[in-house]
């Protein structure tokens, strides 16, 4: 017989609070480092950036709530939806697009607009947790492939089955590429490929999928030269010949965090943000690091690191496989952005306009973090059914997702 039982959860808000720390810290400096820009086109005190940051958080807060009554037994279901809605955005930029210093990826108007690419980063987590929670060993034996000689249907189908989830995501990072938005596209394979090692398949099908997935940002790079050149010089970026040219904006953010030394110059004495273009969004680390010194990236640090470790902890407690595969993506997504972004911040790697969540200026990415932060603090706190099944005793664990019977 098998038997069910619920098992209730008190509520826990670290999630929340941790974000919404992030969040006003965020603001801080983005008004810190955007001042500057705005009193210089007449703006006043108060940067645009800021003001719109402020109005996305609080839509960002709103979609918290609202997404964390969602039934989370339903969530899963509903993953191909969301899926296809971050599509529809993304083709909806190539027909009705807003273009901004030659990039279209944004939808709407000059001044209020959205970019889809954000929020596809929720749907291929959704949509790689709801495909790899499904998936089951591949069972076909040589010799029952020769006894019923249905190659096709025995070997080619379950195959193919296998890659499609891999297909899928390098479809949609086709699409944010055409963008020109190499740091989005790289940040949302990169997620996936951290996906496919955590999920429960075989390392044969993780290094295939890997190859695939690493193959086609390989192509991505190579498709426009100047990517390709962005790697080529960064050894060389402090040399004359590209120093006020290709590698400007990372020579100019190294100078910055090198120069806050461990304290700091002292909050608002910065000179980073009078000298780079994206001061509160991609390089705002450079004004961090050198106003706050080694602790201000690190206090950003700690506070990304304790929302991926909370996600990790509580995807560790989950018995379903679909609830455990997007807490672990959600923070997958956030350790490499934020490392990523302060590896472009202190010159560790090229600029190659990747945010810093929850601090950099942009109200869509906003928004889209707010989201999977309430998906991840719903799949935490919701009941969640457990089963146990009796078979002579044998205990079976997580990865083949049998369920337990008691011996009664």
């Amino acid at each position: 017989m098998r038997s069910e039982r619920i098992q209730t959860k008190s509520a826990d808000t670290t999630l929340f609070w941790l974000a919404l720390a992030s969040s006003i810290l965020g603001l801080v400096f983005i008004l810190d480092s955007g001042y500057v820009q705005s009193m210089r086109i007449g703006q006043g005190l108060l940067p645009r950036p800021f003001l719109m940051q402020a109005i996305m958080l609080g839509v960002g807060v709103g979609a918290f709530f609202l997404v964390r009554r969602a039934n989370p037994q339903k969530l899963s279901k509903r993953a191909l939806v969301w899926m296809g809605v971050a599509f529809l955005g993304l083709i909806l930029v190539e027909v009705v697009g807003v273009s901004k210093n030659g990039a279209k990826r944004w939808l709407g108007t000059d001044t209020i607009n959205l970019q889809p690419a954000e929020f596809m980063k929720v749907g291929a987590i959704l949509y790689l947790s709801y495909a790899l929670a499904r998936k089951k060993a591949w069972q076909a034996t040589w010799e029952k492939r020769k006894r019923e000689r249905g190659w096709v249907n025995q070997v080619l189908v379950p195959k193919l089955e296998r890659l499609w989830p891999a297909f899928v995501i390098l479809l949609a990072v086709a699409l944010v590429e055409h963008e020109k938005d190499l740091g989005t596209a790289s940040v949302i394979l990169a997620t996936s490929i951290a996906m496919f090692f955590s999920a429960p398949v075989t390392w044969k099908s993780v290094t295939t999928i890997g190859l695939i997935l690493i193959l086609g940002l390989v192509g991505f790079v190579w498709k426009e030269p100047y990517r390709l050149e962005r790697f080529t010089v960064h050894p060389h970026r402090w040399e004359r010949e590209y120093i006020n040219d290709e590698t400007y904006q990372t020579t100019q953010s190294e100078l910055a965090m090198v120069s806050g030394k461990l304290v700091g110059v002292g909050f608002g004495s910065g000179r980073a943000k009078y000298m780079l273009p994206a001061t509160t969004s991609d390089f705002i680390m450079a004004t961090v690091g050198e106003e706050c010194g080694f602790w201000g990236p690190a206090v950003c640090l700690a506070l990304i690191g304790g929302i991926c470790f909370k996600l990790l902890q509580n995807a560790k407690q989950q018995k379903d496989r679909f609830r455990a595969l997007f807490l672990t993506g959600t923070a997958w997504w956030l350790g490499i952005q934020a490392c990523t972004n302060l590896m472009m911040a202190n010159a560790t790697l090229p600029a190659i306009g990747i945010p810093f969540p929850f601090i950099s200026a942009g109200g869509s990415s906003l928004v889209a973090l707010w989201i999977a932060i309430g998906l991840c603090d719903r799949l935490s706190s919701a009941p969640e059914p457990s089963k146990e099944v009796v078979v002579e005793g044998h205990r079976h664990g997580w990865r083949n997702r049998r369920t337990r019977l008691s011996g009664t």
